[in-house]
């Protein structure tokens, strides 16, 4: 049994490892990433699947791979795998080192929270099997504690395993390192009260696996890179492209050397990047005209844009009134009077950050039809949770008439039916009804 299985991880969904994300950057560096919806991913350190899970059931068409050493999580993944019936997943309990060439090859490897957390030797293998399994176009993400802003963490780091030394029990390890936060928040030094305050918002797991762990290390992006090239891998971008952009103009040297001083610069603590084979040629130049190439998402809820660009406004509210579903450049270019204005504009929200990139479309009903029907998924996932995951691989938290509402959702309700057993009025239930298909909850 691994202290996985004594105190379990959480997993949820993440957009940054979906492999639309992964494509897009991808595609703006001048790769040729696999095709929506035919794609092999393989997860590694998948857990009881809340990540890979969501994404196999929207990418039916895709084979999906997990492993992770926790047995016992893996084995619940299973369970959440034969109960909605998805032939296109494959699971195993194991270690990352058994991992060969019978796996076959993968589109996209993902590698969320483990880089940091496992000893030497797993982290060169890691990158190994990102070098021998990924396919010649593949795409692989890796996400690692960075420094410099990592020193305040590592602070809080150094404090709560001494703290907790004679512990043995896991559950009074954790209760004892909030005890030591707790009293670090009401403290007068600003960048620990400020950590511990982040460090107070996790779940018990994921305090106990991220912060009291025998192994949590901390990289330089340079270090990093230079693992990735010893095996024969190079810095494709970050799954955030627009976190890659020099807001100064001014930062020296070539792609690895300006990463490296917008950490310094930023302090970043936390870096998800991606990597692909060192012998793939990309284009690091990127210009406004690439945006006719993709689809574009974004949210201005509590974005304040400071602009008198009428266009830019314009833009911003038609992709915010369908977020967080995405719109093509052709959809967006009336707003901005053209497509020869929208290009720049839209180049200029990406590199700021205000907008994500996309090549694929994700697939759900965005309209209720007369009698609607929320995804399989999210209908399994709410008798177990307050939250469900939408067609864009996002977490949606449902109130309590929401939580009643998605089980009646299964066709072959229509909307007065609905709205008796709710106890609601027809106009009450209609906006219920739209608000979960504007979150990609419905399918067709």
């Amino acid at each position: 049994m691994t202290e996985y299985d004594r105190v379990p991880y959480p997993t949820a969904p993440h957009q940054q490892t979906h492999p639309g994300r992964m494509a897009a950057v991808g595609k703006l560096f001048g790769m040729n990433p696999a095709p929506a919806g035919r794609r092999r991913v393989l997860e590694i350190g998948c857990g009881n699947g809340g990540n890979l899970i969501p994404m196999a059931y929207a990418l039916a068409e895709s084979r999906f791979v997990g492993v992770d050493l926790a047995a016992g999580a893996v084995a619940e993944a299973q369970r959440r795998v034969d109960d909605l019936e998805l032939p296109n997943v494959e699971l195993h309990a194991g270690d990352l080192r058994e991992i060969d060439s019978g796996w076959g090859e993968f589109d996209y490897i993902v590698a969320h929270g483990l880089y940091s957390w496992v000893p030497a030797d797993v982290r060169e293998c890691l990158l190994a099997v990102c070098r021998e399994r990924l396919a010649d176009e593949g795409i692989a993400f890796v996400s690692y504690n960075a420094y410099p802003g990592g020193y305040a963490r590592q602070m809080l780091r150094d404090m709560m395993p001494y703290r907790t030394r004679d512990v043995p029990d896991a559950r009074e390890k954790i209760a004892r390192a909030r005890e030591l936060l707790q009293a670090l928040q009401r403290s007068s030094v600003n960048a620990l009260s400020e950590e511990a305050t982040l460090l107070l918002d996790r779940e018990d797991g994921t305090l106990y696996h991220d912060e009291l762990a025998p192994c949590n290390e901390r990289f330089y992006f340079h270090d990093f890179a230079a693992a990735a090239r010893r095996h024969g891998l190079q810095y494709l971008g970050e799954a955030e492209p627009h976190q890659m952009f020099d807001a100064t103009g001014h930062l020296p040297g070539d792609i690895i050397e300006r990463e490296q001083y917008m950490d310094f610069l930023k302090g970043r603590r936390f870096r998800q990047t991606l990597l692909c084979h060192a012998e793939r040629p990309l284009r690091r130049e990127t210009s406004a005209e690439q945006m006719a190439d993709f689809l574009f998402s974004a949210s201005s809820r509590g974005v304040r844009m400071r602009t008198a660009n009428t266009a830019a406004v314009a833009v911003a509210a038609a992709l915010d009134e369908v977020y967080p579903l995405p719109l093509p450049f052709d959809d967006l270019a009336p707003y901005a009077g053209g497509a020869e204005s929208l290009a720049p504009l839209l180049y200029g929200m990406m590199v700021t950050g205000f907008l994500d990139l996309h090549v694929y479309d994700f697939p759900c009903q965005e309209t209720v039809t007369a009698r609607p029907r929320a995804s399989r998924l999210a209908r399994y996932q709410v008798a177990r949770s307050s939250q469900v995951t939408s067609a864009c691989h996002i977490d949606v938290e449902l109130d309590d008439i929401g939580r009643k509402l998605l089980p009646l959702l299964d066709g072959t309700r229509a909307h007065d039916e609905i709205a008796a057993v709710l106890g609601l009025d027809r106009e009450s239930t209609a906006s219920r009804l739209e608000w979960l298909a504007s979150r990609g909850l419905l399918e067709a």
